[in-house]
């Protein structure tokens, strides 16, 4: 798949669109599984040999194994960036986005409900991973899809069919997300969401545009790098198209470093303003530390 993102369109169905997986599937789970095998492709940009142990997070073995904890990183990461993610977001967006990407409310529960919550963690990480490995089987020339129909090895226009059904479904999935996201975000603004999980400070626009800065280079310096490196490998002898996979892969490395150093930034301006309040409140001629509280 050109484009990671668009495996997520295959899990879709078992998410609800208040964001919650569907029975006691696990959302984030999901849709970071539908991720997980292409990861070693993006750290191939720093990682040697990362493209080609993609053979294995592609396989039965990896879905079981290493999809499994790639997986568990990507979730652990997300849930670092998005509350600095949609701090960036205007108001209106991120009060809805916000409601969306909550989920399910976290309640304490025992150890059993835990250990069960972990199961279906790994179940639905399974499912996300196996939805992506069908769908590349039957979209990349050489997989065991394109094995069971040969049909999809002929060649047209120097390429074969399965490529171009790699690049078309890519971009049917795309759309698919926006539509899922469209009609998400209007139950959101219709249930009156009030951007409760956002613990990252109110932001002026300048302010998110700056923040966003680091994540644009970053993205651009990766793409370009990853690039650079292919044609110094391949030159001429490739069409510009051969190239955009290089240019997804490391434009999404270098997502990462771009989105910690934002994600970093903004939790720490949240952490100063806090601080700030309460010292503020605290400090109030005429009345203890902590009246303010109390009386709210």
């Amino acid at each position: 798949m050109p484009f990671t993102l668009s495996h997520a369109a295959a899990v879709l169905p078992l998410i609800r669109r208040t964001g919650a997986g569907r029975g006691p599937l696990v959302a984030s789970a999901l849709v970071a599984g539908s991720f997980a095998p292409d990861v070693t492709y993006y750290a191939g940009t720093v990682v040697p040999g990362g493209m080609a142990f993609g053979a294995f997070t592609h396989s039965l073995p990896g879905v079981l194994t290493v999809d499994v904890l790639l997986t568990a990183g990507l979730v652990g990461g997300w849930l670092l960036v998005r509350e600095p993610l949609l701090a960036l977001l205007p108001r209106a967006g991120r009060e809805r986005l916000g409601a969306f990407l909550g989920g399910r409310p976290r309640t304490p529960a025992p150890v059993r409900e835990r250990a069960a919550s972990a199961g279906w963690f790994v179940a639905s990480t399974v499912l996300g991973s196996v939805s992506h490995v069908v769908w590349d089987a039957f979209t990349h020339p050489g997989r065991w899809g394109t094995r069971l129909l040969p049909a999809l090895n002929t060649v047209v226009g120097d390429r074969p069919l399965a490529m171009y059904l790699q690049y078309a479904t890519s971009a049917l999935a795309l759309v698919g997300i926006g539509w899922f996201l469209w009609s998400a975000l209007r139950i959101a603004s219709a249930a009156g969401a009030d951007g409760a999980g956002t613990a990252a400070p109110e932001l002026p626009v300048r302010l998110r545009l700056l923040l966003t800065a680091p994540m644009v280079l970053a993205v651009l310096l990766g793409a370009a790098y990853r690039t650079l490196r292919a044609y110094a490998v391949h030159g001429a002898a490739v069409g510009w198209f051969d190239y955009l996979p290089d240019a997804l892969f490391g434009a999404g490395a270098g997502l990462v470093p771009g989105l910690l150093v934002s994600a970093g930034a903004i939790r720490l301006l949240g952490r100063r303003a806090r601080r700030g309040g309460a010292a503020a409140d605290g400090g109030a001629p005429g009345r203890p530390a902590g009246a303010g509280a109390e009386a709210a």
